[in-house]
């Protein structure tokens, strides 16, 4: 999957920004944890030579008010050369990026972490429940 079916799975989820809570962002943080942990097991040398791992997001750059649902939230990745980039960020404009510096092959265990955690919300799964996922 590219990273345009990835925003379109979002969207024909029937999610929007609205219905994301800070306990979702964390969810997708630990699927996100598990998808680089598979990656780097078992994605062979080149997975290996990046040693992805997601960075726990600063408090600052995640905002989800109560009525009105997320307003922004920006999820990191650190490698074996680098120590900040974008892993999923969604913008106040509307535009999810997804591994904005990352190739096609790396970006690949983010975008599947997010499209299980599209399902899972767009499902219902409380965030306690995805986190375990």
């Amino acid at each position: 999957m590219n990273r345009d079916e990835a925003r379109e799975h979002f969207k024909n989820s029937g999610l929007s920004y609205v219905d994301i809570t800070e306990e979702d962002i964390s969810s997708l943080f630990h699927l996100m944890k598990a998808e680089l942990a598979e990656y780097f097991m078992f994605g062979g040398e080149h997975a290996q030579l990046m040693n992805l791992r997601v960075r726990k997001p600063l408090k600052k750059h995640i905002k989800v008010y109560q009525k009105t649902g997320l307003r922004y939230a920006y999820l990191k990745v650190k490698g074996s050369y680098f120590d900040s980039r974008e892993a999923i960020s969604f913008n106040e404009n509307g535009f999810i990026g997804f591994g904005g510096e990352l190739d096609d092959k790396n970006v690949q265990p983010i975008i599947s972490a997010f499209c299980r955690w599209c399902d899972l919300i767009a499902d219902g799964t409380p965030a306690k429940e995805a986190k375990a996922q």
